[in-house]
């Protein structure tokens, strides 16, 4: 089964193996099909450059995305290939030409992200990765929500359009100097906030009168049980770290989601930080399962 570079003739054929892939119903097809659609058209990825496709007489069996971000010279692999075929030598090279792909663009570390139950850990260790972290997959589908009042002086308000720079200096400025994070582009955050999976009313800003604090974007994606809102982001500005602010972003964000009808919440967040998975546990989030990183150095120049 040969491993090929993508070209424009795989598109559609590329975005319906995405979008089948889990046994999901019609509506969780389309979400899928969509959201994929706008990953490929995304500033800076090029797929021409940057998919690798595993095809046979014209069927797509898996790919591989190779996203780089040169500003922490590093590339983030992200693997997606049919069950049947999972572990198969046809896996390795994927991953292998992917790995080579982030070489040539003289990145210094590659990323992968393992899935729970996903055999693919023992691929990336004999293509030469190790784990480097976990992440927690965690879930709140409880029947209510608790109130929160937001402390005096403070107020939520959601995306409005010109917003973008705003979005982006939050962003940075909450996540600079942790791991994995790269600093995003103003293009890169416009592009964002109109995926078909997001809306501009889930994403959250928090504001001390009129300074920022902090916010929350959320998403939808597909489950087993139907769509799911998801907590994609949440973010405290350092001046407002430590105050208790966290629970207040996170709240107006679950509240968002449950206005528009998601009955579960979902988010992912690094083992490590351990304040974070505090808070999420307080809050009802319950542990799924298991994310794990890979990484492997590259010569890089």
């Amino acid at each position: 089964m040969p491993v090929v570079n993508y070209t424009n003739s795989h598109y559609v054929a590329l975005v319906e193996f995405a979008a089948s892939q889990g046994n999901r119903g019609n509506d969780l097809e389309e979400l899928c099909r969509s959201t994929f659609e706008g990953v490929l058209g995304q500033p800076g990825l090029e797929p021409i450059e940057n998919c690798i496709v595993l095809e046979h007489e014209g069927q797509i069996n898996g790919f591989a995305l190779v996203f780089r971000e040169f500003p922490i010279g590093r590339s983030i692999i992200e693997v997606m290939i049919a069950p049947e075929i999972e572990g198969s030598p046809e896996d390795i090279e994927l991953i292998k030409r992917a790995v080579t792909q982030a070489e040539s663009a003289r990145l210094t570390v590659a990323h992968v992200c393992v899935p729970p139950d996903s055999r693919r850990g023992e691929i990336l260790e004999q293509a030469g990765f190790i784990p480097v972290r976990t992440y927690l997959d965690m879930l709140w589908d409880l029947d209510e929500l608790s109130e929160e009042s937001l402390p005096p002086g403070y107020r939520v308000r959601s995306f409005e359009p010109g917003d973008t720079a705003l979005l982006t200096s939050v962003q940075n400025d909450a996540f600079r100097g942790s791991w994995g994070f790269c600093p995003n582009t103003e293009e890169q955050i416009e592009y964002r906030t109109r995926m078909p999976n997001t809306s501009e009313a889930g994403i959250l800003f928090l504001f001390d009168r009129d300074e920022p604090a902090g916010y929350c974007w959320t998403i939808k994606v597909p489950s087993e049980n139907g769509v799911r809102g998801m907590i994609g982001m949440i973010g405290v500005l350092p001046g407002y770290r430590g105050k208790g602010v966290s629970r207040h972003i996170l709240h107006a964000g679950m509240k968002y989601l449950r206005s528009a009808g998601m009955l579960e919440i979902c988010l992912e967040v690094d083992g490590n930080n351990d304040p974070a998975v505090r808070l999420y546990k307080s809050t009802g989030f319950k542990t799924l399962g298991e994310r794990h990183w890979f990484e492997r150095i590259l010569p890089g120049t």
